[in-house]
């Protein structure tokens, strides 16, 4: 697995090289986001390790232009603001994870690792679809097909956070049970639940504030309704 690492921290990137290094990934570092643009246009990691305060280029803002030029890799964000709001944002972007510093090694080694479990989860997912009424998910190309909408292109985590409601269709699914199979439980809180949820709303449904398809059961979880 090769990972990139993107901080204009010196001592943080050679540090960071050495901890995954040794746990055998292949790891490569820059110290700002131009520089990452490049590499990622000659060869794409597996995942992106990048600090969220960097100059000219924020990492949140780097995401989005990821995002923006069609790329879709997994990322860990890793900064020293642990704010909620900071990490809402970070998740709403579409990282995996968030990671604090000043962090242990055994947690960052931790949080690749379950992320990294994460893409070879998605990878073994095979082009079956799912269907629901008139909803039909096909995970293997993260497409959703309905009536009257042109297709809709969901990320991994999303396509996973759908594959879970819509597996259940009709029941309610807990938060500690999606928390369990997206996040393999790697101490998030139900708030990332909640974001994702509302992503896959603002691209599902008409109405976002309304919804007909993922209804919430309050202080519980999420109902899928393929009407």
């Amino acid at each position: 697995m090769y990972i990139l690492v993107v901080d204009d921290d010196l001592f943080a990137n050679t540090l960071i090289h050495f901890v995954l290094s040794k746990e055998g990934f292949e790891v490569e570092t820059t110290d700002n986001p131009r520089g990452a643009m490049q590499m990622i246009q000659k060869r794409e990691p597996d995942l992106l390790i990048v600090d969220v305060m960097m100059p000219y280029l924020s990492g949140f803002e780097f995401a989005e232009k990821l995002r923006e030029a069609d790329y879709d890799i997994p990322f860990i964000f890793m900064t020293a603001q642990d704010a909620l709001e900071s990490k809402l944002l970070g998740f709403q972007i579409g990282a995996d994870d968030y990671i604090c510093k000043p962090f242990i090694h055994q947690e960052l080694v931790a949080r690749v690792q379950a992320v990294m479990r994460r893409i070879k989860k998605y990878n073994k997912v095979g082009n079956q679809s799912i269907r629901c009424g008139q909803i039909e998910l096909i995970p293997g190309d993260l497409k959703v097909v309905m009536p009257g909408h042109a297709d809709i292109t969901l990320t991994p985590t999303e396509m996973h956070v759908l594959r879970v409601l819509m597996a259940s269709p009709g029941q309610v699914v807990n938060r500690d049970k999606l928390l369990s199979e997206v996040w393999n439980d790697n101490e998030n809180n139900s708030n990332i639940v909640d974001v994702y949820v509302r992503r896959l709303r603002m691209k599902l449904e008409a109405d976002a504030d309304r919804p007909r398809h993922i209804t919430s059961v309050r202080g519980v979880g999420y109902k899928f309704l393929g009407k």
